[in-house]
C-alpha cells in the first residue's frame, strides 16, 4: 500500500468508526466484497471514502445505508466496480509476490521457534553443552506450510466472494469449516506419510536472516 492510498485509508478508518451500528454489517459486507474485486486498493479507498461520505450524510438525515445503496449490494458494488480499471498485470504481480512474501516469512518465523533444534540450541546454552546451530527442514514442512498458504488464499476467497450471501450464511460457514478442515487434514496425513525426512538443513541465523529479508520484501512490496 502506497503512501496515498495508506493516508486515504487511515483516513477512512476514522470515518468508519462513525458508521451507526444499524449500518455497520452492512458497510463491512459491502467493504469485504470491494477488497476483493480487480481493482487496486486506490480505487477500493475512494469507493469506500465516497460510501463513507453518503452513508453518514443518510444517517444524519435519519436514513439507512439502504437508502444510499438500494436493496441489492452486490449490483450496486459491481455497477461501481465496472466503472473502473481492472487491475494491471503488474500490479497484481506485485500483489501476489506481497502476499507471498508476507506469508511465508510468518510461517518461516513460526517454524525457526517451534523447531526442535531451536529448543536444544536454547537448552544447551543454558547448560554449557555443545551448541548446534543447523535446523533440518523436512519434506513434510515444506508441503505443509505451501498448503497452509494455498488454503489461507482460499479462504479468504470465500469470504470475499461470499459477502452479501446473507441467507446463505450456514452454507457459507460449512465450506469455510470444511476447506479449514480439509487442509489441516491434508496436512496432518502428508506429514505423517513424509515422516520426518530431512530435506536439508540450514543456519538458524541464515534463516532468521532469510525470514527477516522476506518480511522487508513485503513492506516494499506494500508501498509500490
Amino acid at each position: 500500500m502506497n503512501k496515498q492510498t495508506k493516508d486515504l485509508n487511515q483516513s477512512n478508518n476514522t470515518l468508519d468508526e462513525q458508521i451507526s451500528p444499524e449500518n455497520h454489517e452492512a458497510f463491512t459486507d459491502i467493504i469485504c466484497y470491494l477488497r476483493g474485486a480487480d481493482i487496486s486498493e486506490y480505487h477500493q479507498e475512494v469507493i469506500r471514502l465516497d460510501l463513507l461520505e453518503r452513508v453518514l450524510s443518510a444517517q444524519e438525515r435519519g436514513e439507512n445505508i439502504q437508502a444510499v445503496v438500494g436493496q441489492d449490494y452486490k449490483y450496486f458494488c459491481d455497477d461501481i466496480i465496472a466503472s473502473l480499471p481492472p487491475k494491471t498485470k503488474k500490479e497484481k504481480v506485485f500483489a501476489f509476490f506481497d502476499i507471498f512474501c508476507w506469508c511465508l516469512s510468518i510461517l518461516s518465523a513460526i517454524n525457526i521457534v517451534i523447531a526442535n533444534e531451536t529448543i536444544n540450541l536454547i537448552r544447551n546454552s543454558l547448560t554449557g553443552q555443545p551448541l548446534n546451530f543447523q535446523i533440518a527442514i523436512s519434506v513434510g514442512s515444506v508441503i505443509s506450510a505451501l498448503l497452509i498458504l494455498v488454503i489461507a488464499v482460499l479462504v479468504v476467497e470465500v469470504i470475499l466472494k461470499n459477502a452479501f450471501s446473507i441467507g446463505k450464511k450456514e452454507k457459507m460457514h460449512k465450506a469455510k469449516a470444511f476447506l479449514i478442515g480439509a487442509g489441516i487434514t491434508a496436512v496432518f496425513l502428508l506429514i505423517a506419510w513424509l515422516g520426518r525426512a530431512t530435506l536439508f538443513t540450514v543456519n538458524i541465523f541464515v534463516a532468521c536472516v532469510f525470514t527477516v529479508t522476506l518480511y522487508f520484501a513485503h513492506r516494499v512490496l506494500a508501498k509500490i
